[in-house]
């Protein structure tokens, strides 16, 4: 009977998924945000069942400039397009969490708006890349009411390319 239980046990330990499984599952379906596809990022902690994906946006604006899409954009769009951001999106279980975010580029990081979650304390996510291996530290910035940095929580994790070999069509 012991052992039975502990069988019991193991095998509702195993049916959980990684990270990676469910960004395998949502790949293979062609659900990832199509506009994000280009990385997808794991986190070192492999109990965490999120990861995300990102793009650049000089990608995007070569393959706008290549197919000749870029040239019949607003000027203002145009501008806005020239400038090097990252569009980023996180999934939690597979299940996309919120809205694509824009991380723009600040010195050697990459960093999203500021967001309120207290009437005391400002957040904002900072993005640190070492492109040689694609190891990141994804930072949560803490703020005190008067913009100065009060703290930081890390993560660290490392990248990959997407595959393109199943066209993705996520909304964005």
């Amino acid at each position: 009977m012991k052992e039975l239980a502990i069988c019991l046990l193991l095998s509702v330990a195993c049916l959980g998924q990684s990270a990676r499984q469910y960004y395998s599952e949502l790949y293979k379906a062609g659900g990832l945000d199509r506009m994000a596809d280009e990385y997808v990022c794991f986190d070192d902690d492999d109990k965490l069942e999120t990861f995300f994906i990102f793009a650049e946006s000089k990608t995007i604006r070569e393959f706008m400039i290549a197919d000749g899409s870029f040239g019949k954009m607003s000027k203002e769009l145009q501008q806005k397009l020239k400038k090097d951001f990252l569009i980023v999106r996180g999934y939690d279980k597979g299940v996309a969490i919120g809205r694509e975010e824009i991380y723009n580029r600040e010195a050697d990081s990459w960093v999203g708006d500021k967001f309120m979650l207290s009437k005391q304390k400002f957040f904002r996510m900072r993005l640190d890349l070492t492109w040689e291996t694609l190891r990141y530290k994804r930072s949560v910035e803490v703020f005190n009411p008067d913009n100065s940095l009060s703290g930081q929580i890390p993560g660290y994790g490392k990248c990959e390319p997407v595959s393109t070999e199943v066209r993705q069509r996520g909304n964005p």
